[in-house]
């Protein structure tokens, strides 16, 4: 397997700088240790002489993802078009980037070559969703109403969610599956998950024992919710691999708020991948301190939680 990795970067202009990725994103020193090779290459005077080429690979040697960006250092700002693909040559994704973000249409795509959905980006504002298909080509959601479905981190496995857009948004309940054998419930408003609900093969929903799932007073971040979305804001890093491969969504995290205020159990209950799960764990066990939740005016331990939204920015 290696050997197609070390011909491509052989065969490369001397200038052309190559960086080894896992599977998770980071970069290692070794080629050995690479799931996907990334090669930057020198601009291309014929499309725009101030962007660099990039070029990824999977192991196969086959072509992963092709792109330009305004950087060639690991910090890469994609701009431009640039379109993923699957270990089988069938197109993965279609986006156009300016300043490394995402604008205007975004494609994406099924294994088998079918488009699965359609989302528009505009900086500063949320994502619409606009079109969503199954995988033999049936419309479910057009012109942002209709059908939605959503995959977990291992792209388009048996672990989803599906449930009713209006307008370009999430709204209503949702149903599926997680970790193989557990359903879950998702209640949207506005587009924002307002409720998780998580049940075992059994049909019998998880609650640890005496940790309270609806009390009087919930848990608060202290400051409200412009507080909290300072923190995240202000200590959220994009993780490098999710940026390359445009990938964005919401990672809800779970977590008991205890008598005291501190966090525990933390945990993802839906994730989008490439690092993005991982970064928002890293998030939440940074945070301080919350104002409990009362019962009865008494302070209890309270499952909670949250969405955490990775938009794909230039920061």
């Amino acid at each position: 397997m290696c050997t197609c990795f070390c011909y491509i970067a052989i065969a490369q202009k001397p200038d052309t700088t190559v960086y080894y990725l896992t599977k998770d994103g980071n970069f290692v020193p070794k080629i050995s240790d690479a799931d996907y090779l990334l090669l930057v290459l020198p601009p291309d005077t014929n499309v725009d002489k101030h962007l660099y080429v990039l070029q990824e690979y999977y192991k196969n040697g086959k072509m992963r993802m092709m792109g330009y960006s305004k950087t060639k250092t690991m910090d890469l700002k994609p701009e431009g078009s640039q379109i993923s693909y699957f270990p089988n040559g069938h197109r993965m994704a279609i986006s156009t980037y300016e300043n490394g973000e995402p604008v205007g249409d975004v494609a994406e795509y099924y294994p088998n070559g079918k488009l699965y959905n359609v989302r528009s980006f505009k900086k500063g504002e949320r994502t619409i969703l606009k079109q969503c298909f199954d995988s033999t080509g049936v419309m479910l959601a057009d012109t942002g109403n209709g059908k939605w479905i959503k995959f977990s981190s291992e792209r388009f496995g048996k672990n989803f969610v599906e449930g009713p857009v209006h307008n370009g948004i999430e709204t209503g309940e949702w149903r599926g599956t997680e970790k193989d054998s557990l359903s879950v419930i998702e209640q949207y408003q506005d587009g924002v998950i307002i409720s998780l609900r998580t049940f075992d093969s059994f049909g019998e929903e998880i609650i640890s024992p005496k940790i309270f799932t609806a009390v009087e007073q919930n848990p608060e971040f202290p400051g409200g919710l412009d507080a909290f979305n300072k923190f995240i804001v202000t200590t959220l890093r994009y993780p490098e691999q999710a940026r390359k491969n445009n990938t964005y969504g919401r990672v809800v995290v779970q977590f008991v708020v205890d008598g005291d205020g501190s966090l525990s159990d933390i945990k993802v209950v839906r994730g989008v991948g490439d690092g993005c799960d991982e970064e928002a764990l890293r998030v939440m066990k940074m945070s301080p301190k919350w104002l409990p939740g009362r019962q009865n005016g008494r302070p209890v331990r309270v499952a909670y939680s949250v969405p955490i939204n990775f938009t794909i920015s230039s920061n």
